[in-house]
């Protein structure tokens, strides 16, 4: 019995390739007229024909590595477009793109983010994370950053010193290290806070600012410029850095610790060849003291 045979991908080309230049030859006259080298449009069809079945050969698809993130520019947020970027965005694009994963960005809130990575609704969160306090808590890659939590005032205030904040009001965002700075006294110098103002976003910390409810406001650096910087004259910053933390990229206590040793690997290729300085320069942040964990 003859084994029945299936058409190779190239044959199949090339006869499909034949049929469709002799039904293009009536045509070749109407093409010359229009000024048009009816030869070299029967070569150039010709020669993609005979291409197609590379064409026809699927790309190896690489996994797919689910990324939490919640909005805190110019970390993690959305382009004018609709797009996912920032400094997080970027650097998570190009480890995976190193490491041979697809990212998927997939926006959470924050509060629930260790639940939902619990619950394998992403892989890890990557989303300026403290380091710690948390390290028995979850599997890290990194650190592959530090940042930087300061005080700005507005430019005519009276405060100088950490210490001068006693009995001001200050803004901090909810839930952030800032916050547990101020409640838990992590720094020495910083006096009790007694009028606490938090709020949802950066945006509604440096409103309360601006508008004058609040008499300092304490963040990141990084995001905290975001709003100053459009006031170049309206505010400054205490001359002091109130606290320093390494972030890094967390995955669940059982998750897969050979992709987060292998993630932690590509990460220091990436502060050792300059990339994360490139990143992190783009964005008006000092490589020295974010990527180097630098205070000056």
């Amino acid at each position: 019995m003859r084994k029945a045979t299936v058409a190779q991908p190239r044959k199949t080309a090339v006869l499909e390739c034949r049929i469709q230049i002799t039904s293009h030859r009536k045509q070749r006259k109407k093409y010359a007229k229009k000024g048009l080298d009816p030869f070299a449009f029967c070569h150039a069809y010709a020669l993609l024909c005979a291409c197609s079945d590379t064409a026809q050969q699927p790309e190896t698809e690489k996994p797919k590595i689910r990324i939490g993130g919640t909005t805190y520019a110019p970390y993690f947020y959305r382009n004018i477009g609709g797009h996912y970027t920032g400094i997080d965005v970027e650097i998570a694009e190009e480890a995976c793109a190193r490491i041979g994963y697809e990212p998927i960005f997939v926006e959470l809130d924050i509060d629930k983010g260790f639940e939902l990575l619990n619950e394998d609704y992403v892989d890890c969160l990557w989303c300026c994370l403290t380091m710690e306090g948390n390290e028995d808590k979850f599997i890290w890659a990194g650190p592959y950053m530090y940042t930087q939590r300061v005080v700005v005032v507005p430019a005519d205030s009276e405060i100088e010193t950490l210490e001068d904040l006693a009995g001001k009001c200050v803004a901090v965002q909810a839930g952030s290290i800032s916050e547990e700075i101020i409640l838990k006294g992590l720094n020495p110098n910083l006096p009790e806070i007694t009028d606490l103002s938090t709020f949802s976003t950066m945006g509604e910390v440096f409103t309360s600012l601006r508008k004058g409810y609040a008499d300092a406001a304490i963040g990141h650096e990084s995001s905290l410029r975001l709003y100053t910087d459009e006031y170049p004259d309206g505010y400054r910053y205490l001359n002091m850095n109130m606290y320093s933390d390494a972030v890094g990229v967390a995955f669940k206590p059982d998750g897969d610790a050979v992709l987060a040793e292998k993630l932690t690997q590509t990460l220091l290729e990436m502060r050792e060849d300059g990339t994360m300085a490139a990143i992190v320069k783009k964005y008006g942040l000092d490589a020295e003291k974010n990527v180097n964990g630098g205070t000056e």
